[in-house]
């Protein structure tokens, strides 16, 4: 594809825009002859070691930004400056994969991304719409996992791209802060959006909640089609944060809530099999949504995946929340991996505490004896969150295993030391197998366990190496041994 069709004049009127580009990377270790170099860093000594390795590879041209220093006689391609190099990442990733799904969805929230788009998608599938998601677990299509949970633009439209060119016409992506405030997604035909949850996460990254906050509200005042949909669970939305919908460019919002709401909450009940119902007023008419869950998030994370479903589907909302009962658990999401006479062994992929809290209090209430957690804390992320999260398992759990979750170049030690409480139902196992080990030998008369934390990884980050670790393939492999 030549360089003029993938960026506009006033970029390239220095420039030979009859150039010829054979691919486009934003990795220099990646690059190949002919590539598209995007010099996404901003530290100085990196960028010239970044260009100097994209050249030798046999870049064709470099995006850098405006800013970019360099000496241009011992260059001998074009440097192209921009105003934002990971703006025109997005608009060149869309111009060369140019084919888009017509329907669009994305799902953002601190907690609830995953399972609404897995429900979003399987609603679709029930309904025999041929679907796709995009997220954390990867892509659905594919089944290929994905280090972010968001891609980077390239990756990301080179996806939408494929899926279009196999007639997928319905896609559901998670937006993460991360992707957002980096703009992977702005060159996305948005149609619809939800916002799950907003509580404390990645103020590593985000200087505080309201940058956090502003980097998610980006989907629904940006990115959002005029005439698109957008759906918001207030319930899970703290009141100061209530006004942003005012701000909403889509033409059409469904709120969830309590009370005046387009979706009002009145009841939340638990079956004999403790799995959850919901009474709600939708639009005025009174109606019960019969769920597989047993916490009320999951109910309620349900809901918002059955509005997100009727979106450009023609779908009637009484019809995807037909269907919720329908839905199975999503992997590492409070999933029930097993069960042991009375007794249950939940894994759940919270690392934040507001997750941790819900997922504790839902078990807690079906919990006839003592519910054990293991659980840890990542490292180089947060480190204000972790005293808070030991502050909750203490709440709801009668023992609680620390142990380690992705220390990356933290001491593992330190990280254990600042979850632990002075306290006998505290007890410190480095060994992630180990501590799963341990809980489970633990196990009596109607008791229950949590695995929090990982989730359907497998792996553990100890500084550069990443590690083989699945806390399913522990749970099976202590059941196993337990029963030789």
């Amino acid at each position: 594809m030549k360089l003029e069709r993938l960026l506009n004049f006033k970029e390239l009127q220095h420039h030979n825009s009859n150039q010829n580009i054979t691919d486009i990377c934003l990795d220099s270790r990646l690059v190949n002859n002919g590539n598209l170099f995007f010099l996404l860093e901003r530290n100085v000594q990196l960028q010239e070691q970044y260009l100097k390795q994209a050249i030798h590879n046999g870049a064709a041209a470099i995006i850098a930004p405006k800013e970019f220093t360099f000496d241009g006689a011992a260059i001998n391609i074009p440097i192209i400056k921009v105003d934002s190099v990971r703006k025109t990442l997005s608009q060149v990733s869309s111009k060369y994969y140019p084919k888009q799904p017509k329907n669009i969805l994305a799902i953002t929230g601190t907690n609830g991304k995953t399972s609404v788009t897995k429900f979003t998608e399987e609603i679709w599938l029930l309904m025999g719409i041929k679907s796709a998601s995009i997220g954390t677990l990867g892509n659905s299509t594919t089944k290929t996992s994905s280090a972010l949970t968001t891609p980077d633009p390239i990756s990301l439209h080179k996806q939408v791209d494929t899926l279009a060119s196999e007639g997928f016409q319905n896609l559901v992506i998670e937006a993460s802060s991360h992707g957002l405030s980096q703009l992977r997604m702005d060159s996305l035909e948005i149609a619809g959006a939800a916002f799950t949850s907003f509580s404390r996460d990645h103020l590593d990254y985000h200087s505080s909640m309201e940058s956090y906050f502003n980097a998610k509200k980006r989907l629904f005042t940006h990115l959002i089609s005029t005439k698109g949909t957008a759906v918001v669970n207030m319930i899970d939305l703290p009141m100061r944060f209530h006004n942003f919908i005012d701000s909403i460019k889509a033409e059409n919002l469904i709120t969830i809530g309590h009370k005046n709401s387009s979706i009002s909450i009145l009841g939340i009940n638990r079956g004999d099999n403790n799995k959850i119902q919901l009474q709600i007023s939708c639009y005025g008419k009174k109606i019960i949504v019969t769920t597989p869950f047993i916490a009320p998030f999951q109910a309620i994370n349900s809901l918002i995946a059955g509005c997100m479903a009727t979106v450009n589907t023609g779908i009637a909302l009484s019809e995807a929340f037909a269907t919720i009962e329908k839905l199975s658990d999503v992997r590492g999401r409070l999933e029930c991996v097993a069960k042991l006479k009375d007794n249950n062994i939940f894994i759940d992929y919270a690392h934040t505490p507001d997750a941790m809290s819900s997922v504790l209090e839902a078990i807690r209430m079906i919990t006839k004896n003592r519910l054990i957690i293991v659980f840890g804390a990542g490292g180089d992320r947060d480190k204000g969150k972790r005293s808070i999260m030991s502050d909750v398992a203490d709440k709801y759990a009668d023992l609680i295993v620390i142990t380690d979750d992705n220390p990356r170049f933290e001491e593992p030690s330190l990280i254990r030391g600042q979850l632990m409480k002075q306290s006998r139902k505290y007890i410190e196992i480095a060994n992630r197998a180990e501590a799963i080990s341990y809980a489970i030998s633990e196990l009596s008369s109607e008791d229950n366990l949590l695995i929090c934390g990982k989730g359907h990884e497998e792996y553990i980050i100890y500084g550069k190496e990443k590690i083989y670790s699945s806390d399913h393939n522990f749970v099976e492999q202590t059941i196993k041994n337990r029963s030789k």
